[in-house]
């Protein structure tokens, strides 16, 4: 896996400013066109040039596949900040292998070679419309692979599409089943949408679920990028929020919002269940170029050092 990913941050926040007047009204244009669209986005000739190309570098199989539902936010994250459609999924296939390098990465530290089988069975939480799942089946047993999130119609996307396990995910943690334990469960960018409550009853059920040698892997929006001191900070808009051509747009915005925490207060949720600084660590920016990476461990200093993760730019 390459030791960088992209596009930049910095790219896309100023591309975010740019393009917000012109992105009302293409959004209005797109409303209008919004049923003469398929099921899923059209992969052109450019787009299946920037696929292939990093199928060819990064050492895919050829036969990854490509159909994208309409409703994926994390694709529409890019077409709303102004990438053309080819653009976008370069960049979404990107993202999902820096998500890969992340989960590879801690697994072969936790147990070195064997960690394709040591890892499962898995979870990948809140896990939308399988931007990870599509590499995943690729590099670990579909059968150990568990994905689960609030969107049925997400879920249901994902077991047809990659052959993985299906779990409906639930509003209130304590309703939230499984009808196992994961080695490894990876949760991208749920927690940086939580309001504080259910911050840390939804951390305390995903420890629950995580097996004693296992690992939880999960990111957070730093204090640093809302601009706050204060621990926690929340507020009510989020990318579904501002996304209304998505046929299962999350509309609750008392569950699901945008929340900034400091490393204080990450280490205060561990320490209410009973654990230290020994049982996780954190990797500023990481996730993105952007978002912090929290791994969890219940076995103390489990990880044994630092990881050299790859680079997302930013």
């Amino acid at each position: 896996i390459l030791k960088t990913f992209g596009p930049p941050v910095r790219y896309v926040i100023s591309q975010m400013q740019l393009h917000e007047p012109i992105n009302k009204r293409l959004n209005i244009l797109e409303s209008i066109l919004q049923d003469a669209y398929p099921a899923h986005w059209i992969v052109n000739e450019r787009s299946r040039e920037n696929i292939e190309y990093i199928i060819k570098n990064q050492n895919l199989p050829a036969h990854i596949d490509t159909e994208i539902s309409k409703n994926d936010l994390m694709f529409r994250y890019f077409i709303l900040n102004g990438f053309s459609i080819p653009d976008a999924m370069k960049a979404y296939f990107e993202r999902s292998l820096h998500f890969l390098d992340i989960l590879e990465k801690t697994s072969e530290k936790l147990w070195g070679k064997e960690w394709k089988t040591q890892a499962l069975p898995m979870l990948d939480f809140a896990s939308g419309y399988g931007a990870f799942e599509r590499l995943l089946v690729h590099h670990l047993d579909k059968d150990g692979i568990y994905t689960s999130d609030i969107k049925k119609q997400a879920v249901d996307f994902q077991v047809n599409k990659f052959g993985v396990k299906g779990i409906y995910s639930t509003f209130v943690p304590e309703d939230f089943e499984s009808p196992v334990l994961f080695k490894s469960i990876f949760v991208g960018s749920l927690f940086s949408h939580l309001p504080q409550d259910l911050f840390g009853r939804w951390l305390k059920k995903l420890i629950a679920l995580t097996d004693k040698n296992g690992v939880l892997i999960f990111s957070v929006h730093d204090q640093s990028l809302g601009n706050t001191q204060k621990d926690f900070v929340y507020n009510d808009i989020s990318e579904d929020s501002a996304m209304g051509l998505v046929e299962d747009s999350i509309t609750n915005a008392a569950a699901y919002g945008t929340s900034f925490v400091s490393e204080k207060f990450v280490a205060d949720c561990f320490q209410q269940m009973g654990f230290s600084a020994e049982n996780y660590q954190r990797y500023p920016k990481l996730f993105c170029g952007l978002q912090d990476v929290y791994i969890f461990t219940h076995q103390k200093n489990a990880l044994n050092g630092r990881i050299a993760f790859a680079n997302y730019l930013g």
